[in-house]
């Protein structure tokens, strides 16, 4: 339960994933839109009418020194991600920040630490993480209904090429295998340009690959594919196959246990998304229909964004990780940095935490 406090929330960014911030937070009533930040006159100017919010500024931490804020939503581009973040953590403000948590690890760990030293709250709003059809699929198999989990996998949506795949969603399927897998220990990965394996030729800024999508720094070629073992005993498997057209169907997480599996749907609608098979092996395409839809009622169907705030709030109270900590989601980066560094070293299983700490392809290209 949270207390009777309303939480003040200052954004920075406020295009598109902004927006979608401010809508989830007008729709708390312990939340409140306090303060917005953009670099770009107009739209502040446009967003701040439209939201009713007076208090706006093109510099964040000005932002932060007068406004008095619990939580800051850092909603930009990843390039911008590392500096708003680390300036809030620091002045001990909660932060929920949008994936990937940074350009590189470099970055991403000086956020964990600041969050760490300052006592703050840290977030990446990986919101599969508190799903409906993820949580009860936890449930289920902390009660044994599959039996030990063996594999898990990721499936993502594609409609584009897998290096920037991996820095739009990317990390949203690896947080998915992360919540059945738990900490990841090593990582084998390959990547393909079209149908030969890349190499420092191809790596490019990601506004080159895909002009449509956000500036996350380095990316390179058109499918990929990875393998990961984790703490708990079990393997991961990821596929980025790059087809053009994209299918939000096919995302989620497959988890294969020893007496079934569970299969989560994360694409669609949030009442029927997860289906159980009540043994190992999947069989012929004819027998699909053993699928059973789960029953989503008892772990209580909300928007996962509106959960990732709520969940936010009552850490901050009961000094506890949010869901999808900071922590969380520098392992669900490293995944992906992980597959980069494998494949630069000819495929060879790396060890996570990976030792150099710096972007694989910055590294590479040079």
């Amino acid at each position: 339960m949270m207390s009777s406090k309303t939480y003040r929330v200052g954004l920075v960014g406020c295009g598109g994933m902004g927006r979608h911030h401010l809508s989830v937070v007008k729709q708390l009533n312990q939340f409140e839109i306090a303060a917005l930040c953009d670099i770009v006159p107009d739209t502040l100017t446009k967003i701040g009418e439209q939201y009713s919010v007076k208090a706006r500024y093109n510099d964040f931490e000005k932002m932060y020194d007068e406004m008095d804020l619990d939580i800051v939503a850092v909603a930009t581009q990843t390039r911008g991600h590392h500096a708003p973040t680390v300036a809030a953590l620091s002045r001990g403000i909660s932060v929920l920040c949008e994936k990937p948590i940074a350009i590189d690890l470099v970055e991403a760990d000086e956020m964990v630490a600041v969050a760490a030293k300052s006592g703050a709250k840290f977030a990446i709003n990986q919101q599969n993480h508190v799903n409906p059809g993820i949580r009860k699929a936890q449930a289920m198999v902390k009660e044994g209904v599959i039996g030990e989990v063996i594999l898990v996998r990721g499936r993502n949506k594609c409609g584009r090429k897998s290096g920037n795949e991996f820095m739009e969603m990317g990390t949203h399927v690896t947080d998915m295998m992360l919540c059945f897998g738990g900490i990841p220990q090593w990582c084998s990965g390959t990547v393909y340009n079209q149908r030969e394996p890349a190499g420092p030729e191809d790596i490019m800024e990601a506004k080159k690959m895909s002009p449509g999508d956000r500036d996350s720094g380095l990316v390179m070629g058109t499918r990929a594919i990875a393998h990961y073992g984790f703490d708990s005993g079990c393997f991961g498997e990821v596929h980025f196959l790059g087809y053009q057209q994209g299918m939000s169907a096919n995302y989620g997480v497959d988890i294969l246990g020893e007496k079934g599996q569970l299969a989560v749907r994360c694409g669609g609608g949030l009442q029927e998304n997860l289906w159980h098979l009540p043994r190992p092996m999947e069989g012929t395409p004819a027998q699909l229909s053993d699928w059973k839809l789960v029953d989503l009622s008892d772990v209580g169907v909300e928007e996962p964004v509106i959960t990732m705030y709520r969940r936010l709030a009552q850490a901050i109270e009961t000094d506890t990780q949010p869901p999808s900590s900071g922590e969380e989601g520098r392992f669900a980066f490293e995944m992906i940095m992980g597959i980069y560094q494998s494949h630069k070293e000819g495929g060879r299983r790396v060890e996570i935490p990976l030792a150099d700490r710096r972007h694989p392809l910055e590294q590479w290209r040079k």
